[in-house]
């Protein structure tokens, strides 16, 4: 017999390793370990593939595998460990390859071999025996917890699948309650809208009558007082007025706002109409152009800014002015211009080349709180829109640019 590399000591305890033979007696696992075979491997040397009919019992007593099944690596084994047990006992084919990692020593025992050790040592039966009962209890073990899991997941899934619906059913009831809220806004915008612009170019004209009687010197000392009074009472209603202006208005134009084709001399004329009873007071009279300018882009922000651009014409044009529009175009944008001379007050402020628009609509309100414009402001950036002006000769020219 040839030198042995794993010894007869080393191979008895391998064999104590392995559950089918750790109930033989020192003797039997003496005589059983001389059965073994020696075979030593190169690194990536296959020892057998999936799918071939098997006959040997591997015990690694040296190196390491890979248990795979092609690329897939299912198991790494190393010294001690035991593959391919089931050949001693079962025909059926392999059912996965495996390699050496590196060099290997493995100890090898055939079905034969086995066989007639059995009939000597009868006793590995009641062993191999005991071991499949134990396997078949912790199969029945593991069945039964694998079917306690399956009913708690289903009861799980089941309890998931009618929170879904009710989720869907709350998601439903949410849209269905955000269009509804979305409607009952934008009727609100609609109200409030029509209302404080229906309020505000009447007090418009209120507020330019109550200006004139008050600063009239034929008027009697008693009604003097009356104006006095009424100037007030309108001049505190313009501003809650403008107060709901600048709300609703930075409330639309965070939204985006759709266009359309817009008939500047329509919009204007209509403002014009609106304001005749102002105008006819202050005896300004207006020229409008005859050709029409049409642009696209949303009607509510330009009639604000028309309308805007109007009232600082009435608080700027002394009486008896001719105010000439001109519409077209620059190279920026639309543009609606005109030149008139300004009531003597603002003379001296307008000689400041510093002065920016919103000041002079400050001045001729009489109204140094600069929050009252802010809204203003915050109305032409949106729309791209911006003032301009100049004051040569006396006369005052304003410029309204939509980009």
């Amino acid at each position: 017999m040839d030198e042995m590399l794993i010894n007869l000591e080393q191979r008895i305890v391998l064999l104590k390793r392995i559950a089918v033979f750790n109930s033989l007696s020192n003797e039997a696992l003496e005589k059983l370990s001389l059965l073994l075979q020696e075979r030593k491997t190169r690194a990536q040397e296959s020892l057998f593939r999936k799918g071939e009919q098997g006959e040997n019992m591997y015990i690694l007593a040296e190196g390491e595998v890979r248990v795979h099944d092609g690329n897939h690596v299912i198991a790494r084994l190393g010294a001690g460990e035991v593959f391919g047990e089931y050949a001693l006992f079962d025909t059926e084919n392999r059912s996965a390859s495996v390699t050496t990692e590196k060099q290997c020593v493995i100890l090898v025992l055939g079905r034969i071999s086995l066989m007639d050790f059995l009939k000597k040592y009868p006793e590995l039966l009641m062993g191999m025996l005991q071991l499949q009962i134990k396997r078949m209890r912790e199969m029945n073990e593991l069945e039964e917890k694998l079917s306690k899991s399956y009913l708690k997941i289903s009861k799980q899934k089941q309890e998931i699948e009618v929170q879904h619906e009710a989720i869907k059913d709350q998601q439903t009831q949410l849209e269905d309650q955000n269009k509804s809220l979305e409607e009952l806004n934008n009727q609100k915008k609609q109200l409030v809208s029509v209302i404080i612009h229906g309020l505000k170019n009447p007090m418009t004209s209120v507020s330019v009558m109550a200006e004139m009687i008050h600063t009239s010197e034929r008027l009697a000392p008693e009604l003097e007082e009356y104006a006095s009074i009424l100037l007030h009472a309108v001049n505190r209603m313009d501003r809650v007025i403008n107060d709901m202006i600048r709300t609703n208005q930075a409330e639309e134009l965070l939204e985006d706002k759709p266009q359309q084709r817009i008939s500047c001399l329509e919009i204007l004329q209509e403002l014009l109409d609106e304001d005749a009873q102002t105008i006819d007071k202050k005896r300004i009279k207006f020229s409008v152009p005859e050709s029409d300018h049409f642009l696209n882009h949303n009607l509510t922000l330009v009639q604000l800014m028309m309308e805007q651009f109007l009232s600082w014409i009435f608080s700027f044009a002394d009486e008896d002015q001719l105010v000439e529009f001109r519409l077209g175009n620059s190279g920026e944008g639309f543009v609606l211009q005109t030149d008139f001379c300004p009531i003597e007050r603002l003379h001296a402020c307008l000689e400041m080349d510093s002065l920016s628009w919103w000041q002079l609509a400050l001045i001729a309100e009489e109204d140094e709180n600069f929050d009252r414009f802010s809204y203003l402001k915050l109305l032409f950036r949106q729309a791209g829109a911006s003032i301009n002006w100049s004051f040569k000769s006396k006369r005052l020219s304003l410029s309204f640019l939509l980009n």
